[in-house]
């Protein structure tokens, strides 16, 4: 055979079964991305939004809805949490008898209670900017998906993705530690014939050493604890929801900023100019807008963060001494949902502040030489605008971040090393 025909058929089939191997992870991406490019990105958007206010509503609290008002469900979920106050603080007089210990076991997991009320009060005082938040979100989706450059839809069908895999983690989290605390309760109680309460509180008026007791007291706490679970879940995913948009605008600007960089390219006309200025002016729009969200995100979530951070913290501490000095068997579940709780908000703190400084990194992108002397002063005032990228304080004092969890978890590990000396002693 000719030296060239030997080529010519060796380069139609791949070398060896590693190269084959790449082809077909190739079609495979290829036939994903033509899937997920005939799937609307607003489509996967408004899915998921269907999933969070069906899960908010279950509890009373759809705040996206702007004409929104308290239901049965509603003042049910309140109730609860009124009653459970008011059970501890029964319990804890009822069986205190000196023992200053189990006061301090009896609020394990009072941090979660005022959570969730930090979580009422945000939603409840902030109906009328999450639901304008919504508007604005939903408008984002329906307008980008609509652009030539298929990267924007792809963008937006990336940010989606990101989206329900946080909120599907998170639930999962939620859900492990909710039904291990019951489930081990209970078998826990059925195997040794020993009662181990779910919670703390016992009922007025019902004698917790009776089987009769024992059983509707556990029955009660099962509720509690998957309403609260299902109340926290539903507080989460309104920050979730919202500062995973962070991903949206970042990734838009840059699209933006690519295509004033092909533009500038060729600026030989008065028109191309014309539109180069007005590309730099769209860029400029973009940013605000991404700084006033995070403006409105910093007022609505600023409090709800710091009451998240610490008293998580306070609630970590306050958890092992419980296991440390008692039986509570489900204090070990609680435990796991306490830790990635604490860390739940810092990460997305992470994230916001990963976007913004893309967002000043963006800037730097530009292709300023390339542009005449007016829009190169334009230029610069925007990089100045971005030296300081948006993030959501905690305590007012210090940005919401992964490090700043680092800093309360060393807190949290000191303090826990001269409770256990104390208790040693």
């Amino acid at each position: 055979m000719p030296k060239a025909a030997a080529d010519s058929v060796n380069c139609s089939w791949p070398k060896s079964q590693f190269e084959m191997g790449i082809n077909i992870q190739r079609w495979h991406y290829i036939e994903l991305i033509e899937f997920r490019m005939s799937t609307r990105a607003s489509d996967n958007f408004n899915e998921i939004m269907r999933f969070v206010r069906f899960i908010t509503s279950c509890v009373g609290f759809d705040v996206y809805d702007p004409n929104f008002h308290f239901s049965a469900v509603t003042i049910t979920v309140v109730a609860l949490i009124s009653m459970y106050f008011i059970f501890t603080i029964l319990t804890i007089a009822k069986e205190f008898h000196g023992n200053w210990m189990f006061m301090i076991q009896a609020s394990a997991m009072s941090g979660s209670v005022v959570q969730a009320c930090a979580k009422i009060y945000m939603g409840v005082s902030s109906v009328e900017t999450v639901s304008k938040l919504y508007v604005q979100l939903n408008q984002n989706y329906t307008h980008f998906e609509k652009e030539e450059d298929a990267r924007y839809s792809m963008a937006l069908l990336r940010s989606c993705h990101k989206l329900r895999r946080f909120l599907v983690l998170v639930g999962i989290s939620y859900m492990v530690g909710a039904l291990g605390m019951i489930i081990v309760a209970v078998l826990a109680s059925i195997l040794t014939g020993k009662l181990y309460l779910i919670m703390h509180f016992h009922l007025p008026g019902i004698d917790v050493n009776t089987e009769w007791g024992a059983w509707a007291t556990q029955a009660l706490h099962c509720v509690c604890i998957i309403l609260g679970g299902l109340g926290l879940y539903t507080g989460d995913m309104i920050i979730i929801v919202y500062l995973m948009q962070s991903f949206v605008y970042a990734d838009i600007l840059q699209l933006k900023v690519d295509h004033l960089n092909a533009l500038s390219e060729n600026q030989d006309s008065t028109e191309k100019q014309l539109e180069a200025s007005a590309q730099l002016i769209n860029i400029a729009k973009w940013h605000q807008t991404y700084t006033r969200f995070i403006d409105q995100c910093n007022d609505m979530f600023s409090v709800l963060v710091s009451v998240q951070v610490t008293t998580s913290a306070v609630c970590i501490v306050i958890t092992i001494f419980s296991l440390l000095t008692s039986d509570w068997i489900g204090g070990y579940c609680y435990f796991c949902v306490l830790v990635p709780n604490m860390y739940l908000y810092c990460i997305l703190g992470t994230i916001l502040e990963n976007c913004s400084e893309k967002f000043m990194y963006e800037m730097y992108n530009i292709s300023f030489y390339n542009l005449n002397p007016s829009q190169q002063r334009f230029v610069l005032f925007m990089l100045a605008k971005s030296q300081q990228p948006g993030a959501i304080l905690l305590l007012g004092v210090m940005p919401l971040s992964v490090s700043s969890a680092l800093q309360v978890t060393k807190s949290i590990y000191s303090i826990t090393m001269m409770m256990a000396r104390f208790l040693q002693k």
